[in-house]
């Protein structure tokens, strides 16, 4: 009877474990929990800049035993508000079923779109952004459970650069589309102007378009009237006939179609866009301070909002000599051996 018994017990006990757990009456069973990340990408997956945040972000987080997700709000292929809300709202019921320990909200367009609707003061994830233009008070920021980093192009610095590379280039014009933060970017841009005083090069022109067509008069209108022309932005350009999003590669293509002036670059996602130099911005170093913020709450607990806000301090130098063989142009040896990134 005993050994009767103990058989039957042993074969509960096994039944148990090959269900994935032992019952014990009266014990609440705890659940097999992972430490989740999520992270919301305003834009698309095959966007560089994109990729090269979620690289930094992954940097950071090596070793921190955190499993990462990631959700893209696809801004600038399908910018209508009303498909960001969907899309937004979408995201935020998929981040609620995963119940991560933070989300981490790339660029303006997933603050506006999803970390204040759904996450800021909601007592959920907490909130590290990262990419963002926007004056911080636009979207509540800092607040109690959210922290992360600016963005700020070098402007400044690029047009010093470019004037070293060819001293006879006094003025420049700038160029972006009309999105909400190229907005953004120019507003720093001017504000940068008014507190530090003139630029190595004079502004001969400062103009946002919506429409490819209107993009490809700006540009021939101002290789005509300025020195050198520095491209922004040119990711949400709209076909006039059809109302669509231009590929970025076929805005590329006609820039390169048409240019003779010598042109300025500020974010790595145009790195290989055929400009002849520039300090860029880096969605590396973006992801990487925002993922550092990540580990720590993750690692040590505590607030977001007690982690101090931070803005990008390092900027890629870029010279592309094959741009400078076809326009003439000799760059200093001195500013090639400084360069990041030599394109030949």
């Amino acid at each position: 009877m005993r050994n009767h018994l103990r058989f039957l017990l042993l074969l509960l006990l096994g039944a148990c474990v090959f269900a994935g757990r032992v019952a014990f009456p009266g014990v609440a069973q705890a659940r097999d929990t992972v430490t989740r990340v999520c992270v919301v990408q305003s834009y698309n997956a095959e966007y560089i800049w994109s990729q090269h945040i979620n690289a930094g972000i992954r940097n950071a987080l090596k070793g921190a035993g955190v499993v990462i997700d990631v959700f893209y709000l696809d801004a600038k292929r399908n910018p209508s508000p009303d498909k960001l809300r969907a899309a937004a709202q979408d995201i935020a019921a998929r981040i609620g079923k995963l119940a991560p320990r933070l989300v981490i909200t790339v660029d303006d367009v997933a603050q506006k779109y999803l970390a204040v609707p759904y996450l800021v003061g909601k007592g959920g994830p907490q909130v590290v952004f990262c990419g963002v233009n926007a004056p911080l008070e636009t979207y509540g920021y800092p607040a109690s459970d959210v922290t992360g980093v600016r963005e700020r192009w070098h402007f400044r610095d690029g047009f010093d650069l470019l004037h070293k590379i060819d001293p006879r280039v006094k003025t420049v014009a700038v160029l972006l589309d009309d999105s909400e933060s190229a907005g953004y970017v120019l507003a720093d841009m001017r504000a940068d102007l008014a507190r530090n005083g003139p630029f190595a090069l004079q502004l001969s022109d400062v103009a946002m378009v919506r429409t490819f067509q209107e993009w490809k008069r700006a540009v021939l209108s101002a290789q005509e009237r300025a020195d050198a022309v520095a491209l922004g932005l040119y990711h949400s350009l709209v076909d006039e006939a059809t109302g669509a999003v231009v590929p970025v590669e076929t805005v590329r293509d006609w820039n390169l179609s048409v240019l003779r002036k010598p042109t300025l670059g500020f974010s790595d996602a145009t790195r290989d866009h055929g400009h002849l130099c520039g300090i860029l911005e880096s969605g590396h170093e973006q992801g990487l301070l925002a993922g550092r913020m990540a580990r720590h709450l993750v690692l040590r607990g505590g607030k977001a909002g007690d982690l101090p806000v931070t803005i990008n301090q390092q900027g890629l130098v870029f010279v592309n000599l094959k741009t400078a063989e076809r326009l003439g142009l000799v760059i200093p040896y001195e500013i090639i051996k400084a360069a990041e990134m030599v394109i030949q």
